[in-house]
Formats: structure tokens, C-alpha cells, sequence
């Protein structure tokens, strides 16, 4: 099982530096209230006349060198955590877009013809930037709170010990409260996430084919079904945000119970002489401190729920087992030399043969190519390459032995060389040379840019037949010994012709 969570474990170095970082910022957190305690007990000592007005000119000055030293410091070192650990999250969604991207591209044409580009465009975006936001914001906070506990905890408790443990425990409260809360947040953000993806999907197809909305006048029609999703999106959003938009005020109701039991008991304290007017400042303090790590829960809920739905997502994907990949039996082939044989339709091609297959629409002739290319399921010994099993042979070896211009011709949205270049490194000349082979050369000089022409999304500036050229010069690039055309010249002038040398 691939879980897309490992990636954070491999930057447990830079969570070790930005919890440095975290631990000396609560430290001097911890120390300032001290000083505001001591600059409150010197004051009311000075007001008592036990302390003359130069000496308490001198200690306030010290501390307040001290506390603008410690804040200054802490500003600097929370701005590092901050850089470091967010800085991870970043990087995991990077380490993580990655993986996907480069686990789907091995995956077997068929499995994309069940999951729709929408969602796999919805994943990669979306569900991704879950985990940047627990890779970072979430564990940044989450060590912040738990380093500010243990540092500040034991000062309450030696402040005030019937204090602290009346302030911890609302903690027990805050947790229930949580618990009701967020009940239904995990089930609203699977909604939001699955209608995301939908939308993703929408728009993705209603861009491909743009050119045949327009062509059918269906642009009021389009724009009403994106309005359907979209207010479906919305109305999940705001049951989502009316579910989280509960957690905050209950953090911060039951935090700020802290200062009502701090006025309560502490001020009891003060007036019956056992607790100094410095002890009762330090304390508030310190209960400021604490309230943001509290209130800070609802949301880091929040983002965990979010997380798991889009860990599930990510995990159908990663987990997904390639059909077709290389085995340890792989065979390397990068030359045919005598025959390709279809055993189950009792066929051979011999080399140096050009055959035609003819049938009915839907008979498999091009499932027939895309098998003789391993992009579909093979029986053992289904075709055999010079008595080699074509399951068996190398897969990049394979394209690159046979290879196969389709009926529905793809250009990439960049320009003409590239297109014609794209599974090999090739000189100007010899993109050239390939595209006067397909006659397509003198078509390309007409533009005004020439062979840097960008061809737009899917080729759609080109007509169909300048396509399906530049296709068969993609092809013809790498000098495959076995061609495939599967109708691609359906668009092309019967006048075509190829040069000898291809």
C-alpha cells in the first residue's frame, strides 16, 4: 500500500530545526510574563516606599532591554519555524503532485478511460494542497501547542497550583465540545471534494471541446449546467463552513473561561494576601498564551477531516496496480527480424510487408494496433515477435520498434518543431527533412512563424489534415520498423506521398 503520508516522514530533520526554533520562541514566551511580574512587584514595592526611585528606574530599564532583547529574538525565531516548516508542507505537495503525476503516466490507457481527467486534475490540485496544509500549517501548530503546554504549565502550576488545575480542566470540555462539532464536517468535505473534482471534469471537457459547443450554439446550455454544478459546490461549501464556523466560538468561549476562573479564584487569592499582584499578571499571561494553541484545535479538526477524505482519493489512485509494465521476464527487442504473428487469428506479417486491415466500424482493427503496442490486455503467446511473446518484450523497447499513428490525431499545445520532435532530439534539418516527407513542408513556411507556429490546444489552429501530418512526422521521427497507420490519412490529400528514405 502507497500512502501518500510517508512523504512527511522524510523531512524529519527540518521538523527537528523548526521545532528548535519553536521550542526556544515558547521558552522566551515563558520568560516575559516573568519580567512583567517582576516589573509589577517593583512598582508595588516602590508604591509601598520599600523602594527608592532610582533603583527602580535602573531594574525597570534592564527590563525592559530584556523583554525588547526577547521579543525581537522570538519575532526572529518564529519567523524561521514558520519559514522551515511551512516550507516542508511545500515541499510535500510538490514530492507528492510528483509521485501521482509520475504513477498515472505508467498506468494502462484503459484505466484512463474509466477515471475521468476531471478528477485526476481535481487530485493532483485540490486533494494535494491537504497535505501541504497538515505538512505544514497543521504540525506547525500542533508542536507549537503541545511545546507551549510543557513550558508554560509547570510556571502556572508554580505560580498557582489550584489555578492551573481548575484551568486544565475545561480541557476535557473543549475536547467533547470538539468532538460534537466536527461530527459532520468529515461528511460534508467528502461531498465538497467529490463535487470539485466533478466540476474539474466539466470544465476540462466543456475547454477540449469548445469548438463543438460553438458549432451547436450551445453556450447558454453549458452555462446553465456549469451553474447547476456550481450552486451544488456552494451549497455544500456553506453547510461545510455553518459545521466549522461552530468550532471557534466554542474554543473561545471555553478558552476564555480560563480568565474567568484567573478573576474569580485568582482575585480571591490577591485579596486574601497569597497571591501578589505580579503573580496575578504573569498568570493572565500565561493564560493568553495558552488560548491561541486552544482556539487553534477547531481548525487544525478541520484540516485532519479534510485530510483524510483526500488521502482516500489519493491512495485509490497510487494504489492502483499497472496492468501492463515490465516483469522480471522482459525481454530487450529493438530490431524485428522475420515475422510478427498473430496466433489466435492465425496471421503472420512477414518483414518488409505492407498490409491493410479491413473491417466493419467496431471490428478491432484498432484494438488490434493497440495490442501489436501492449497498450491492451494480452493473452500469453497472443502475438509473437520473431517467436518472442510480446508480453515479454521490453515495453520501451516496443514503441520504439513499433509504433502507431491513430485515427483521432493529438498535437500538444506547443509549437510545430516540438510536436515533430517530441520523442527525439532532432536537428532543424531533420525536422525539415520529415516534414517535406509528409508534405507538409511548404504548408508550415506559409505561416508566419513557420515551424515555431504554436498549434493551440489539442493542434486546433491546424485543420485536420496538417494533424494528422505532423503525426505521422512524430512517428516517422523515431524510425520505427514497424508502422501502424490506424486511418490517419483520412483527412490527408489522396495526392500524399512519402519519401523513399521512410
Amino acid at each position: 500500500m502507497k500512502k501518500p503520508y510517508r512523504h512527511i516522514f522524510n523531512y524529519l530533520p527540518s521538523y527537528l530545526w523548526g521545532t528548535v526554533c519553536l521550542i526556544a520562541v515558547n521558552i522566551l514566551g515563558a520568560y516575559i510574563p516573568q519580567l512583567v511580574k517582576d516589573s509589577v512587584d517593583l512598582l508595588q514595592a516602590y508604591s509601598s516606599g520599600g523602594l527608592n526611585s532610582t533603583a527602580l528606574s535602573s531594574k525597570l530599564n534592564l527590563i525592559l532591554l530584556l523583554m525588547g532583547g526577547s521579543a525581537i529574538v522570538m519575532a526572529f525565531l518564529r519567523a524561521k519555524s514558520r519559514h522551515i516548516i511551512f516550507g516542508v508542507g511545500r515541499q510535500v505537495e510538490f514530492d507528492l503532485k510528483k509521485q501521482i503525476f509520475n504513477h498515472v503516466l505508467h498506468l494502462e490507457p484503459a484505466f484512463f478511460e474509466k477515471k475521468k481527467a476531471g478528477d485526476l486534475i481535481s487530485i493532483i490540485s485540490n486533494d494535494v494542497q491537504s497535505f501541504r496544509a497538515v505538512a505544514g500549517f497543521a504540525i506547525l501548530n500542533i508542536l507549537n501547542s503541545a511545546i507551549a503546554f510543557i513550558v508554560i504549565v509547570p510556571l502556572m502550576y508554580k505560580t498557582n497550583n489550584i489555578l492551573t488545575i481548575s484551568f486544565l480542566a475545561l480541557i476535557p470540555v473543549l475536547i467533547l465540545g470538539v468532538t460534537l462539532c466536527s461530527r459532520s464536517i468529515k461528511a460534508h468535505q467528502e461531498a465538497v471534494q467529490e463535487i470539485l473534482a466533478k466540476i474539474s471534469n466539466f470544465i476540462e471537457q466543456n475547454l477540449s471541446g469548445i469548438h463543438i459547443i460553438k458549432t451547436f450554439g450551445q453556450e447558454a446550455a453549458e452555462i446553465e449546467r456549469f451553474s447547476q454544478e456550481n450552486n451544488g459546490l456552494l451549497k455544500e461549501y456553506l453547510l461545510l463552513i455553518r459545521a466549522r464556523s461552530l468550532i471557534s466560538p466554542v474554543m473561545k468561549v471555553i478558552a476564555s473561561l480560563g480568565f474567568i476562573l484567573l478573576l474569580w479564584l485568582g482575585g480571591k487569592a490577591v485579596i486574601e494576601g497569597t497571591f501578589s499582584f505580579g503573580d496575578f499578571a504573569a498568570f493572565s499571561l500565561y493564560i493568553e498564551r495558552l488560548i491561541w494553541p486552544i482556539t487553534m484545535l477547531g481548525w487544525l479538526i478541520t484540516i485532519v477531516y479534510r485530510v483524510q477524505v483526500s488521502a482516500e482519493r489519493i491512495e485509490n489512485i497510487l494504489n492502483t496496480v499497472p496492468s501492463i509494465a515490465d516483469t522480471v521476464d522482459t525481454v530487450h527487442k529493438t530490431t524485428f527480424d522475420s515475422e510478427i504473428n498473430f496466433k489466435t487469428l492465425g496471421v503472420k506479417i512477414l518483414k518488409g510487408k505492407k498490409i491493410a486491415i479491413i473491417g466493419a466500424i467496431g471490428s478491432g482493427k484498432s484494438q488490434l494496433g493497440k495490442k501489436l503496442m501492449h497498450l491492451r490486455e494480452l493473452e500469453a503467446a497472443e502475438i509473437l515477435i520473431d517467436d518472442i511473446d510480446l508480453k515479454n518484450i521490453n515495453l520501451e523497447d516496443l514503441r520504439r520498434l513499433i509504433n502507431m499513428v491513430p485515427q483521432e490525431n493529438f498535437l500538444f499545445s506547443t509549437s510545430i518543431k516540438e510536436n515533430i520532435s517530441y520523442a527525439k532530439d532532432l536537428s532543424d534539418l531533420e525536422i525539415e527533412a520529415l516534414a517535406k516527407a509528409v508534405g507538409i513542408h511548404d504548408e508550415i513556411m506559409r505561416f508566419e512563424n513557420g515551424y515555431e507556429t504554436i498549434v493551440g490546444e489539442r493542434g486546433i489552429t491546424l485543420s485536420g489534415g496538417q494533424r494528422q501530418r505532423i503525426a505521422i512526422a512524430r512517428a516517422l521521427a523515431i524510425n520505427p520498423e514497424v508502422l501502424i497507420l490506424d486511418d490517419s490519412l483520412s483527412s490527408v490529400d489522396n495526392a500524399i506521398s512519402f519519401d523513399d528514405s521512410y
